[in-house]
C-alpha cells in the first residue's frame, strides 16, 4: 500500500513537471510580454496574439478576450484533427495568458509597469525575447505553439508541399501587413510603417530566441582529425584537454593509404589549444564544426 501511494505521488510529480508546469510558465511569460511590451508600443508581432493586439487597439477591448475567442475554435479543430494532448496543452497555456491579460485590467496601478520607450525598438526586442521563450517552452512540451500553427498544420495535411513553418510565417506576415492599416491612422507613411518594422524586429528576435533554447545552450565543437599518428595526437588531447577521443579507421581514396580519423568534442575555449596540438603534425588534416545539445559523458 505504501509503495503504491509512493508511486502515485511520483507519477503525479512527473506529470506536473512535464505537463502542468510548462503550461503555467509559458502562459505567464506570454502574457507578460504582450502586456508589458507589445500592447503599449502599438505593434502586432504575428499569430493570434498579434490579431488580438490589433483588435484591442481597434475596439479598446482587452486583448485577452480576443485571444480566447480566437483560440477556442482552434482548440476543437486541433483536438479532433491533430492531437489531443497537444491541443489541450497549447490551448490551456493560451487561455491562461488570456485570463492574465484580462485580470491585469482590474489590478490598480499595474499599468505603471508597462514599458513605453521613446522609440519602440527596445520594446520590440524585449517582446520578441519573451514570446520566443514562451514558444520554445511549448514546443519542447507538446510540439506545437497553438494558434496559427494549428491552421498551418491542417493546411499541411492536405498540401504536403507546403511546410508548416512557411505557412506559419505567411500567417504572421499577413498580421504584420494588417498592422500598417490599423495603427497610426491619419498619419504619414513613415509613422504607419513603424508598427510594421517593430513587428518584424519582434518576430526575428522571437525566432532567434526560440531557436537558441530549442537547440540548447550546451554548444560545443566537433573536431575530425585525419592523421597517420593517431596515438600521439590522441594522447596529447586527452592529457592536455582532458577530453576523450574516438578513433576510426579510414582509407585515403586518392593514395589508397590507410589512415585514422580522430573525433573529439570540445568546448569553444579549447579550440586554440587543440589547434596548437595538431599544428606540428604536417601530414595531418583537420576540420571542426559546431554541435549543440551535447548528451552523455562529455568529459574524459
Amino acid at each position: 500500500m505504501k509503495e503504491a501511494t509512493k508511486n502515485f505521488w511520483k507519477r503525479l510529480g512527473t506529470s506536473m513537471r512535464t505537463d502542468v508546469l510548462p503550461v503555467l510558465v509559458s502562459g505567464i511569460i506570454r502574457a507578460f510580454g504582450i502586456y508589458m511590451f507589445v500592447t503599449p508600443n502599438h505593434f502586432a508581432p504575428g499569430g493570434t496574439s498579434g490579431i488580438a493586439v490589433l483588435l484591442e487597439y481597434a475596439t479598446a477591448w482587452n486583448s485577452g478576450i480576443f485571444l480566447a475567442i480566437l483560440n477556442v475554435p482552434l482548440f476543437f479543430i486541433a483536438f479532433f484533427c491533430l492531437g489531443k494532448k497537444e491541443a489541450i496543452t497549447s490551448t490551456c497555456s493560451i487561455l491562461l495568458s488570456s485570463g492574465l491579460l484580462i485580470v491585469c485590467d482590474y489590478i490598480p496601478g499595474i499599468d505603471a509597469i508597462q514599458y513605453v520607450p521613446t522609440y519602440g525598438l527596445l520594446a520590440a526586442v524585449a517582446g520578441g525575447i519573451f514570446s520566443g521563450i514562451a514558444l520554445a517552452i511549448m514546443l519542447r512540451s507538446c510540439g506545437t505553439s497553438g494558434g496559427t500553427t494549428i491552421i498551418a498544420s491542417l493546411v499541411n495535411k492536405k498540401y504536403r508541399n507546403l511546410s508548416v513553418s512557411m505557412l506559419t510565417s505567411l500567417f504572421d506576415a499577413s498580421v504584420v501587413v494588417a498592422s500598417f492599416f490599423v495603427y497610426n491612422q491619419g498619419m504619414g507613411f513613415t509613422a504607419k510603417l513603424d508598427p510594421v518594422l517593430l513587428a518584424l524586429v519582434s518576430l526575428f528576435v522571437n525566432s532567434k530566441t526560440c531557436d537558441a533554447i530549442m537547440q540548447g545552450f550546451k554548444t560545443a565543437y566537433k573536431f575530425e582529425i585525419v592523421t597517420n599518428e593517431p596515438d600521439i595526437i590522441a594522447e596529447e588531447i586527452m592529457t592536455k584537454l582532458h577530453h576523450g577521443v574516438t578513433r576510426i579507421s579510414a582509407e585515403g581514396m586518392y593514395t589508397r593509404e590507410g589512415k585514422s580519423v580522430l573525433i573529439c568534442i570540445i568546448r569553444k575555449r579549447h579550440i586554440a589549444e587543440l589547434q596548437r596540438i595538431i599544428r606540428p603534425y604536417t601530414g595531418t588534416f583537420a576540420y571542426f564544426t559546431s554541435v549543440s545539445e551535447v548528451y552523455g559523458k562529455f568529459l574524459k
